[in-house]
């Protein structure tokens, strides 16, 4: 029985685990689809697709394209005739300057060609999300706070909610005189955390519902640069939507995933702290939790590592797209191509750091998934 149980959960993990790198892999082939359809639409010459980099394990040539599987999941990506990139195939026609060139193709073709797999994985995001609020969105810590409604179900102690006496059951109906919305729709909280954060440190006033009583409690709101209430908003089961409506909320919910993650990156660079960004182990592992939690999950998750794998790319570094668009924008303006050397010592630069990014962040996550194991182990042989 006990071994029984064992392979049935190693079969589960091994499922899971197959999911999750299907599930991560598809999104960077639907990003390099992205740039393959551009080429097609605009008769750019695109020698090689791969998923992946380094060793091919499979491939097959499909008219002039060679498709592959290479050993490394760290990406992937579309050689493109007339366009130089390091590490992208085996770049013999990097330099070709015939008419199915891209170095030869006016520059709004060349961005959107730049621009395609950005699109694909943010219109994969929208598509998705459009999906999961007609069949159900799930209940899950991913959508906080947009999957409540203002009624608190937590306070926290020593906050600025337990000083003014909220309490478990109080329903917010107003933030400094400034009403919410009496409908238990999703946008009352994110509504409710947007009149905060300018209160960080100010008196105020609370508005709640106390079991059919209105009672307005004084309240200085917590925090420094951004006012912090306290509390744990009630967790909602999401109804089932139309599709029209399905398609205004999912627009709202994207666009808020976007910007969040675009000023999570925006931190990054501004206090040079990478100590809360996840690397590849730790996407994967949330990609196969995901999995193991029901398609629902697995497909959200799959969203917003999608709208990630987008922002990311805007970053303005040669081996990503960013990087790509800032030299063509440079080269529209001066007129002329970018010396190859330059681009070269660029690329090998921004390859090496990189790396060293991917190895740091993978140490990291490896941290994460094993202390807690490390730290059952210490207890188990009475070491603590």
């Amino acid at each position: 029985m006990i071994l029984a149980r064992a392979v049935s959960l190693l079969s589960q993990k091994l499922l899971f685990s197959i999911a999750g790198i299907l599930g991560i892999g598809f999104l960077i082939g639907f990003h390099e689809l992205g740039h393959f359809l551009f080429c097609k639409l605009f008769n750019i010459r695109t020698p090689s697709f791969s998923i992946g980099f380094g060793p091919k394990l499979f491939k097959k040539k499909i008219g002039e394209t060679e498709f592959a599987l290479s050993a490394i999941p760290l990406g992937g990506y579309v050689e493109i005739a007339g366009s130089a990139e390091m590490g992208q195939g085996g770049q013999e026609q990097a330099h070709a300057q015939d008419e199915q060139s891209f170095a030869n193709k006016p520059f709004y073709q060349k961005l959107l060609v730049m621009l395609g797999g950005i699109m694909f994985n943010l219109a994969f995001a929208y598509a998705a999300v459009v999906l999961l609020f007609m069949v159900g969105m799930p209940k899950t810590a991913f959508l906080y706070p947009f999957n409540t409604r203002p009624i608190v179900a937590e306070v926290v102690k020593d906050s600025a909610a337990e000083k003014a006496q909220l309490l478990a059951g109080d329903r917010i109906i107003a933030i400094a005189n400034q009403k919410i919305a009496e409908a238990d729709d999703y946008n009352n909280v994110p509504t409710i955390i947007r009149l905060l954060k300018p209160l960080a440190g100010q008196q105020t006033t609370i508005t709640v519902d106390r079991q059919g009583v209105e009672k307005e409690l004084p309240i200085t709101i917590g925090g420094t640069d951004t006012g912090v209430l306290g509390v744990v908003f009630d967790v909602i089961d999401m109804p089932k939507y139309s599709f029209v409506d399905s398609i205004k909320k999912a627009l709202n919910l994207t666009n808020a995933y976007i910007a969040a993650t675009a000023k999570a990156y925006k931190n990054i660079f501004v206090k040079r702290d990478v100590s809360n960004m996840g690397g590849p182990l730790a996407v994967m592992a949330v990609t196969m939790k995901g999995a193991g939690e029901g398609f629902s999950i697995y497909l959200l998750i799959l969203a917003i590592i999608s709208i990630n794998l987008a922002i990311l790319n805007l970053i303005p570094l040669p081996i990503l797209d960013g990087g790509q668009i800032l030299f063509l924008i440079i080269e529209a303006i001066i007129r002329r191509p970018l010396p190859i050397k330059v681009k070269e010592y660029i690329h090998i630069a921004s390859w090496l750091m990189i790396l060293a990014l991917f190895v740091y962040l993978s140490y990291n996550d490896l941290l994460k998934i094993v202390s807690p194991y490390f730290k059952k182990l210490i207890t188990y042989l009475g070491w603590n």
